[in-house]
């Protein structure tokens, strides 16, 4: 059997825009993504996700809109989000966040909080690039057959989104050169014994040049546990790939949560 091709709708303009039959017309992007890259033509099947956990199977319909062959309201799957949710927050380095993006959607992270630092060499990130950076997670959850797909929230300077965490998170702050720090496989073990009252399991990233000691004092006064990710030295992305793949696997290792 012929692989099917997956198309993400942002799940409000599936049910803003397809009308009674169940046609939605696609955008230019869209068409000449699945009629000229993917070749695919009329009454050709495929499947199309909303982000939110549902999947649909849905025809070309004369190369220009699609229609669902099961209706809006009866999706072919419905999946729910698995729980504790994985979060990363990383300072955005100056290369290497779009790769961030892409991996650690396909990894299974469920929130990406972009950070700025006062180290950060980037220092802020407009309107255009978070566009860019959403089309990158789209396709990743396209690729890697999710249904749910990762919230990337509105860049943050690190003291403001200290504030906004909710009170049923557990956060490790990965540093170095600091004494005695636990290794994040133990600290995510130890996670175990509290999941009853855990939400979201959060690792947050520092900036390529480090925390300074005013972010580290504030972590820690917050109540963040420090963490190490290794006897190395990682780069920003090398660190939030790792970070995400080892909370990941732990999730999915222990999944009676």
């Amino acid at each position: 059997m012929a692989e099917k091709r997956r198309l993400f709708i942002n799940s409000n303009r599936l049910a803003n825009e397809i009308d009674s039959s169940g046609e939605l017309v696609l955008t230019p992007n869209e068409s000449h993504y699945l009629c000229r890259v993917m070749r695919m033509r009329s009454e050709d099947l495929l499947e199309v996700i909303d982000g939110k956990g549902h999947l649909w199977n849905a025809k070309i319909f004369e190369n220009k809109a699609i229609k669902l062959t099961n209706g809006l309201d009866k999706p072919l799957q419905v999946v729910s989000r698995e729980k504790p949710l994985i979060c990363i927050a990383v300072v955005i380095p100056k290369k290497g966040f779009e790769n961030i993006l892409q991996m650690s959607c396909e990894m299974g992270v469920d929130i990406i909080q972009p950070l700025i630092s006062k180290r950060s060499v980037v220092k802020e990130c407009n309107n255009e690039k978070m566009i860019r950076y959403k089309k990158i997670i789209y396709e990743a959850v396209e690729q890697s057959e999710r249904l749910w797909s990762p919230d990337l929230l509105q860049a943050l300077p690190f003291p403001n989104w200290i504030n906004d965490l909710p009170s049923e998170a557990k956060v490790g702050f990965a540093a170095t050169r600091i004494e005695d720090l636990q290794d994040c496989v133990n600290w995510l073990e130890d996670t175990r014994d509290t999941r009853q009252k855990v939400n979201q399991v959060w690792i947050v990233i520092g900036p390529e040049g480090g925390w300074n000691k005013d972010e580290e004092t504030l972590a820690f006064e917050a109540g963040f546990d420090g963490i190490s990710m290794g006897k190395t030295i990682m780069r920003t992305s090398t660190a939030a790939v790792s970070a995400c793949q080892l909370m990941t696997a732990w999730r999915r290792l222990n999944s009676t949560f």
